[in-house]
């Protein structure tokens, strides 16, 4: 090989973009429950998930340390446990509502249903998403993630890295995407926390 091919090769190297904080990052994965191998959610490659790395507080720090120092093309996997993860499953966050809560003209608004997810609002102004477990003289709702209690795998590719712009480093609104975990299509209710966690 030249010097001139070994210069050209050491530029690329250079000028490749990494993941680091400060940079918008895209990445397509999949999330298995490691116990059985079970597909529990997939950001696809064309409808990746996205992140500013070290500023999006709703990517799982477990999964965002495996993708620092990555570039575009390189592959990823890691197995985190509950706790680096989704969290343990916690009774607690199993509660019962007011019927008068999700009363719309005098009835029961038609979305809130069994084994529904539904948005809410904390005291705080935050937003979670809870599942609809039984409707009587209260609504019982599981506000734990969908994915409390498992050890997960993810497997994955980045897919983009550059310079995250202004608008990516300080929203006005919205959390800009599920990150990896907190899995639901970049919907700001998939977890306790925020957004997915990345699901």
């Amino acid at each position: 090989m030249s010097v001139l091919s070994k210069d050209y090769e050491k530029i690329e190297e250079e000028s490749r973009q990494t993941v680091q904080p400060g940079k918008f990052v895209a990445f397509a994965y999949k999330v298995f429950d490691a116990s059985n191998d079970e597909l529990l959610f997939e950001a696809p490659l064309d409808q990746p998930d996205v992140m500013v790395f070290g500023a999006s507080r709703e990517i799982i720090p477990g999964l965002a340390s495996t993708m620092e120092g990555l570039g575009e093309g390189d592959r990823f996997e890691v197995e985190l446990p509950p706790a680096a993860a989704f969290g343990d499953y916690n009774p607690d966050d199993v509660i019962e509502l007011d019927r008068d809560i999700f009363m719309r003209d005098g009835k029961m608004a038609e979305e809130i249903k069994v084994g529904a997810m539904v948005p809410m609002m904390t005291a705080e102004g935050y937003r979670v998403m809870g599942k609809v477990l039984s409707i009587g003289d209260k609504v019982k709702m599981d506000f734990n993630h969908p994915f409390a209690g498992k050890t997960v795998k993810y497997q994955g590719v980045i897919v983009e890295v550059r310079e995250a712009t202004e608008e990516e480093l300080h929203p006005v609104s919205g959390c800009g995407g599920c990150q990896g975990g907190e899995c639901n299509g970049g919907d700001c209710g998939d977890s306790k926390d925020g957004c997915c966690g990345g699901c």
